[in-house]
């Protein structure tokens, strides 16, 4: 099998395809996806993953610890192995990539008809939210996301703080038990972004928080499209 050779190989200086060829490859996107908002056990990622071996996760981990993107913590879980974490470069990454993320919208051979995981919905959540504030008090709830695609799902829970300054949305360290909302991810994604789709999951009260950030949410999108 022929040895790949990179672009500065041969001869191309071109920064703009080096940084495409440091994520280029299957799987290396999903993984710093899913590691955007925090560190996760290599089971988790191996779970929320569909699709990925264990030997190609591995693989792929391996080339992004190389390449300075990803780094695993000297910390181990026994029941789920190792740690993975962005570095600092990896982090910056999240900016330019919802960048392409809303450019990707137009592609003709795109299928949104697939599912999310929990922090992909996150991430669609605030990719989408850019210029999005409230228009009156602040909003701010627990929401806790789950993949009901997945054999074992895991919860996760997010605090999301809509105000006068933009969307803030930090995954909690721990899963919340009384959250103001529960619900598979794809459906949570589902619900901003149809506006036929009702409320749903334990809080179905469109007047509390959860309900009106979904309300202003989709005006959002509205007025953008309009």
């Amino acid at each position: 099998m022929p040895i790949k050779k990179t672009y500065a190989e041969h001869g191309d200086a071109c920064a703009s395809a080096h940084g495409i060829e440091l994520i280029g490859d299957v799987w290396t996107y999903p993984i710093l996806r899913e590691l955007f908002l925090g560190p996760k056990r290599f089971s988790e990622l191996s779970l929320l993953l569909h699709g990925v071996t264990p030997a190609v996760l591995t693989a792929r981990l391996r080339d992004l610890d190389t390449r300075g993107l990803v780094q695993r913590l000297d910390t181990t879980s026994p029941a789920g192995g190792s740690i993975y974490q962005l570095t600092s470069w990896g982090h910056e990454l999240e900016r330019p990539l919802e960048g392409i993320a809303r450019w990707a919208q137009s592609s003709p051979t795109w299928d949104p008809s697939g599912g999310l995981t929990p922090d992909a919905a996150v991430l669609a959540m605030k990719t989408m939210a850019a210029g999005l504030t409230s228009p009156g008090s602040t909003l701010e709830f627990d929401l806790t996301l789950f993949d009901s695609r997945c054999t074992r799902p895991q919860d996760y829970t997010y605090r999301v703080k809509l105000d006068g300054t933009g969307l803030l949305v930090v995954r909690e360290s721990t899963v919340i038990d009384d959250a103001d909302l529960r619900c598979d991810s794809t459906l949570w994604a589902n619900q901003l972004f149809d506006p036929n789709c009702p409320i749903i999951g334990t809080s179905k009260d469109s007047a509390g928080p959860v309900g009106r950030f979904v309300a202003v949410y989709q005006a959002s999108l509205q007025s953008v499209e309009n």
